[in-house]
């Protein structure tokens, strides 16, 4: 009897829990099947093809703009100013005459000399005519000749001193500012403006240090002033000279480059940046800078592989090796071919097997979509 009683029981139990499973079972293959209804999960990239170039390795260092003819004018003697014959930031020619100190004194002076020497010169030809006539000694000759070459030197002195007091410009060109007065005294040795020659190159000294090989003449350069992105120039410089020695202070070499200027953009002591060449042109592979990811395990990129089934892509994550990024632009040197296709902007949003659908950079730029593919996302939204 007791028996019978949990027979029933456990048949009761059974039928209770196969209900349950049925029902779970059911349930489940239902949630299965509402989620195979929508599509597979995809992102959306711009896709790039891998590049062959010729990629020279190069370094950035600082370099500073020198004129080839720059002169800081100083008087050499203390006196006042008579004469100011130039502006600030005015043109100059070659001979003008800047700042004129008063040379009265000196110019009375001067004529005193002359006289005398004129004097002295009578006074000598006529002993000399005498001593040939031996009515004058050997004595008075010489006396005559020194008191000559006492007064022509007396002449030549004072007009050196005049000429010492006329600051003239040394080349055509360009002066600084300065903010002097006729009737200001000077004394000596006080700097009066920056001459700058009116050349159509100017020169930028660099140093490179000693490790990397050097640089012969002839070699071109990139400069790059520094500043903001609207307000950089940039040009070419040819290396033409180098210091005879290495500094010891930073193990470096001084080299000086010609940069051409003839609209004269670039002034002396200007900080640029120099792309120095360090090494030979060798043959990389060439990929946008996004396309470059990172994690603990290195450096990858996205391979699109293509799936035909779903007229897309499939992420295919591959390791680089990377040699350089520069301008938006990474140069590898392992991980992948030429001509393969890989993620660029929208790169990081992907993992292995996903499926992908692409855009190329051109038709996101005119605003032309395939009607096979997904809408691309905008680059703000990448």
């Amino acid at each position: 009897m007791n028996l019978r009683k949990w027979g029933i029981t456990l048949l009761s139990c059974i039928i209770v829990f196969a209900a349950l499973a049925y029902f779970k079972v059911t349930e489940i293959r239902a949630a299965i099947a509402f989620g195979e209804s929508f599509p597979e999960h995809s992102e959306s990239v711009e896709e790039a093809v891998v590049q062959t170039v010729n990629f020279t390795p190069t370094i950035r260092v600082i370099g500073e703009m020198v004129a080839p003819q720059r002169l800081d004018l100083r008087n050499e003697l203390a006196g006042e100013i008579a004469e100011v014959n130039f502006q600030s930031g005015a043109t100059i020619a070659k001979g003008q005459v800047l700042l004129q100190l008063d040379t009265s004194v000196e110019t009375a002076n001067l004529e005193a000399a002359e006289a005398r020497a004129e004097l002295a010169q009578s006074v000598y030809k006529r002993s000399e005519d005498l001593f040939r006539s031996k009515a004058a000694s050997k004595d008075q000759l010489d006396r005559a000749k020194a008191d000559l070459s006492t007064s022509v030197a007396e002449m030549e002195a004072l007009k050196r001193t005049i000429e010492k007091k006329t600051l003239r410009s040394p080349f055509d060109g360009k002066a600084g500012l300065h903010d002097f007065e006729v009737g200001q005294f000077l004394m000596d040795n006080t700097f009066i403006t920056t001459l700058i020659s009116d050349k159509d190159f100017i020169w930028v000294d660099f140093k490179v240090p000693q490790f990397y090989r050097r640089l012969l003449p002839g070699t071109e350069l990139e400069i790059t002033t520094i500043g903001h992105a609207n307000s950089r120039i940039q040009g070419t410089a040819t290396v033409f000279a180098e210091n005879t020695i290495i500094e010891s202070i930073n193990r470096s070499r001084t080299y000086r480059a010609k940069v051409p200027n003839a609209d004269n953009q670039l002034t002396a002591n200007t900080m640029v940046n120099v792309k120095v060449p360090v090494d030979d042109e060798e043959a990389l592979l060439e990929i946008p800078s996004v396309s470059i990811q990172q994690d603990p395990l290195g450096q990858f990129v996205f391979l699109l592989v293509e799936d035909k089934e779903n007229k897309g892509f499939r992420a295919n994550r591959r390791q680089v090796k990377v040699k350089a990024i520069e301008n938006e632009k990474a140069v590898i040197e392992s991980g992948v071919k030429a001509g393969d296709l890989i993620a660029a902007a929208g790169a990081f949003k992907l993992h292995e097997g996903l499926l992908v659908f692409s855009r190329k950079r051109q038709e996101i730029t005119s605003g032309v979509a395939s009607d096979s593919q997904p809408p691309a996302i905008e680059q703000d939204s990448l």
